[in-house]
């Protein structure tokens, strides 16, 4: 055979190997798309489930923000109260230094109040009960730190029966 025909069947074998190359490649795509479309097909299927859980993140995340802050709301309002607690534990010290001082005063100023067994200027304990004990017929009950029951004359009664502040010790 002559050259020419050799030339001719080696263009039409490679004519049809690149059509062939060509016919595959354009399967091989379609078979892609269609893959393609397989997962996003599938993935939007999904969308609404991982829309949900997102939402129920958000809700979550929201809710422990609420609590922290809460907490913290709480916090803060304990301290204040702690505060205040403190604040009115040192006033009521005060206020009872104040009234043992004055009780003090009015029992160096008694002259029914017995000094035995204690040198001049002593002063009987302050946080001994006062008053705590209510005679026959007279109305109240027994009071500690500051309060006072009296007699019908306005007196404080004393275990010895006479007038005066309190109790000999």
């Amino acid at each position: 055979m002559n050259t020419a025909v050799w030339i001719v069947i080696a263009v039409v074998v490679v004519l049809l190997v690149i059509a062939l190359i060509a016919l595959l490649t354009r399967k091989r795509r379609a078979q892609r798309r269609v893959e393609a479309g397989q997962i996003r097909e599938e993935a939007s299927h999904r969308v609404n489930d991982v829309q949900r859980r997102e939402a129920i993140a958000e809700e979550s995340a929201a809710k422990a923000r609420r609590a922290q802050a809460d907490a913290e709301a709480k916090a803060a309002e304990a301290k204040r109260l702690q505060h205040e607690a403190q604040s009115h534990q040192g006033q009521a010290a005060s206020s009872r230094q104040d009234l043992d001082a004055e009780f003090q005063r009015a029992d160096k100023l008694d002259p029914d109040v017995p000094r035995s067994g204690h040198h001049e200027g002593d002063v009987h304990d302050v946080n001994a009960p006062r008053g705590n004990q209510t005679p026959p017929g007279v109305q109240g009950g027994g009071n500690r730190g500051g309060g006072v029951n009296l007699d019908p004359n306005g007196q404080t009664p004393r275990q010895d029966g006479q007038p005066g502040r309190h109790a000999p010790h």
